[in-house]
């Protein structure tokens, strides 16, 4: 509802702005902003242990959405690994849970406020070594990895003047330059976008998309699956710059925009595109980005089992 509530209002600056000599003012960021998504640790580990079924002990994993996607329980597991479950009491399948509840996004209200989102444990329970150890104790590390289903959204302004080729000096924005890009937080941001004239009737723009937190990048709804190389880098883009005539390289013109898989590479893919003007003026026009893909990350620690004899 709140990411409906949003675009309508960008939907609303973008109409009142078309009156030529209209200005889009965004300077002001409408994200709370950041490099993060959901941040995992481990809460309350205990250090060490006993061997042979003797001492079940718990694991809790913290999870925090410090971005300002929402995530569903449903597209957001946790794994642990590093141990051999059988070693330790478990299947494969008993080291792998969703979290109980939604993980709610961090969010900036209507005076500026930010809230953060409540935390949420994901309890792995009765864990307990089963051998006997040979020696006085062994050291084990134990890592969880978190997958989740997240979004990255991104607005920007694009300059619109009646004359591209010759604007008038002194205008209300500039055809050929940088453009300031604000995007909300998430571990996948917008970058250097780049407005240029092509044409009379044509303006072209280029951005790259970049993975700039500390997990791996996953195709959506793919579980961050390892061994399946064709889903690693991938996410879904969605350009919407609200005018008719839009083409990006390597995505599908779509009505107001374009959108379409994409590889990154190095952490980074550049999008380039062209928009027709097909009622030229003088005025600001807002584009928004959204990219959704699977995120991975991970939090590891250790735990020594001793010998209870």
């Amino acid at each position: 509802m709140r990411r409906v509530l949003i675009l309508l209002a960008l939907a609303l600056l973008i109409a009142c702005a078309q009156e030529e000599g209209k200005q889009v003012n965004i300077e002001q960021s409408p994200f709370v902003g950041g490099t993060q998504g959901v941040e995992l640790s481990f809460q309350d580990v205990r250090e060490s242990v006993f061997d042979s079924g003797t001492d079940p002990f718990d694991v809790i994993v913290k999870l925090e959405n410090k971005g300002e996607s929402p995530v569903e329980k449903a597209t957001a597991r946790v794994e642990l690994s590093g141990i051999n479950p059988a070693e330790f009491g478990k299947t494969p399948q008993e080291l792998i849970q969703n979290p109980p509840d939604d993980l709610v996004e961090t969010r900036k209200d209507p005076q500026g406020n930010i809230i953060p989102g409540s935390p949420v444990f994901v309890e792995f329970r009765g864990l307990n070594y089963q051998k006997a150890l040979a020696g006085a104790q062994a050291q084990f590390t134990l890592r969880a990895e978190s997958c989740y289903l997240y979004r990255t959204r991104a607005v920007s302004k694009l300059c619109v003047r009646k004359n591209l080729l010759s604007p008038r000096p002194g205008g209300i924005c500039s055809v050929s330059e940088a453009k300031q890009v604000h995007n909300s937080g998430s571990p996948v941001h917008i970058q250097n976008l780049k407005q240029t004239t092509r044409s009379g009737n044509k303006i072209g723009f280029s951005f790259e998309v970049a993975n700039i937190g500390s997990g791996e990048l996953y195709e959506r709804n793919s579980n961050c699956d390892k061994t399946n190389r064709k889903s690693s880098n991938r996410a879904y883009l969605i350009v919407n710059t609200g005018l008719s005539g839009l083409q990006c390289t390597g995505l599908n013109p779509v009505q107001d925009g374009a959108e379409g898989w994409i590889t990154l590479y190095g952490g980074r893919k550049q999008i380039s595109c062209t928009q027709t003007i097909s009622n030229p003026a003088d005025y600001e026009q807002l584009i928004n980005i959204e990219a959704i893909y699977d995120y991975s990350q991970s939090a590891q620690t250790n735990i020594i089992v001793k010998s209870s004899e």
